[in-house]
C-alpha cells in the first residue's frame, strides 16, 4: 500500500493513507472531525480503541517520538495499520 507523508493538519479531517509520527497522530486525534480510533489487526479486522486512552499514551512525557506510524483515515475514523499489514 502507498502512504502519503502527513504534512500538516487542516480544518477538514483528512481522508487517505498517511505515514506520520506519534506527535502528529496525537494532534490528529484531537481534531474536531475525528470520530474515533481503531487498529487493523491481521486475520481479525478492525478493533476500536478508546480515543482518550490513546491520546494519553502518546503524550511526549510518556515516550520519545515514534516515527513511521501508518494510518488510514476514513469517515472521521483513524485506523492504525498493523505493521505486518502495511507491507512495511
Amino acid at each position: 500500500m502507498q502512504y502519503d507523508t502527513f504534512v500538516e493538519l487542516h480544518e477538514l479531517f483528512p481522508v487517505g493513507r498517511y505515514a506520520l509520527n506519534s506527535f502528529q497522530l496525537r494532534d490528529l486525534l484531537r481534531h474536531t472531525g475525528c470520530k474515533g480510533v481503531a487498529i487493523r489487526v491481521l486475520h481479525i479486522g478492525v478493533v476500536h480503541l478508546d480515543l482518550d486512552d490513546i491520546a494519553e499514551r502518546l503524550k511526549p512525557e510518556n515516550h520519545p517520538r515514534l516515527d513511521g506510524i501508518k494510518i488510514t483515515c476514513l469517515d472521521g475514523i483513524i485506523i492504525i495499520d498493523e505493521p505486518s499489514h502495511t507491507g512495511k
